[in-house]
């Protein structure tokens, strides 16, 4: 009976997210990776003083986000409080300083939000470019590990080639630039930004080529900065400092 009503509450959900309300939905979703970016990238930068600026817009929004779930989704409150438990974390570690720890704590918060969508098979292009992000970690990982023992060459290889092929594919994908703000030339700066990425992962496979460790693990260090560049475009950075300033 519970799986029965499981499968009617995700047909039903299903449906839903097909009506006149999707539009509305997923832009809840965009607003708060607005708010979320410059909040993460902040913390990977070490940027403790520009972060806990941004945490007060990323707060409002997420509210606002998690205001709207609990009605429409009782069964995701668990993974909700959940989300408000890292958030926490997150902001207690950023007022500590501690900006690595804090973006730790928000790629859970990342995480769980990508559940979500694909519990319920909504399509959404940042979760390509945050599943992205995993890949070349990875990359970056085995680049720098001296013992050379994370995984085989041949498996290295072949995630290098792997990653590759799927940064084309999400350049080549199409996204609703409508729905994430991007005019013509904050297009052309995505474009711009996804070259710059390709030739970031180009240089690593030229080093990887050599198999050269002390070269491969110095490519693998513009792997994150390169791909950060294309990321920030969906951050609305002018806005949480313009929120901030108004508190």
């Amino acid at each position: 009976m519970k799986l029965l009503a499981r499968i009617l509450l995700l047909s039903g959900f299903t449906l839903f997210w097909g009506n006149c309300q999707t539009m509305e939905i997923r832009k809840a979703m965009v607003q708060f990776d607005q708010a979320f970016l410059p909040v993460l990238l902040y913390a990977y930068e070490g940027d403790s003083y520009q972060a806990k600026r941004a945490v007060f817009f990323l707060e409002f929004k997420w509210h606002q986000l998690k205001d709207q779930y609990q009605n429409m989704l009782p069964e995701e409150v668990e993974t909700l409080n959940r989300i408000d438990g890292w958030l926490g974390d997150a902001y207690y570690a950023i007022d500590a300083n501690n900006p690595g720890l804090a973006a730790n704590q928000l790629e859970h918060v990342k995480y769980e939000m990508m559940e979500i969508r694909h519990r319920y098979g909504v399509a959404y292009y940042l979760d390509g470019l945050y599943a992205f992000q995993s890949d070349i970690g990875l990359l970056h990982e085995a680049a720098n590990d001296e013992m050379l023992c994370l995984m085989e060459w041949g498996e290295f290889e072949h995630l290098l080639r792997q990653t590759q092929a799927k940064w084309e594919a999400l350049c080549e994908q199409a996204f609703d630039a409508e729905l994430y703000e991007f005019d013509a030339k904050k297009q052309q700066q995505l474009k711009e930004e996804q070259r710059v990425m390709r030739e970031a992962l180009s240089q690593f496979a030229e080093a990887a080529s050599y198999a050269n460790r002390l070269d491969l693990a110095q490519a693998s260090s513009s792997l994150q900065p390169a791909f950060f560049g294309v990321l920030k475009l969906f951050g609305s950075f002018e806005t949480s400092q313009t929120y901030f300033a108004l508190q």
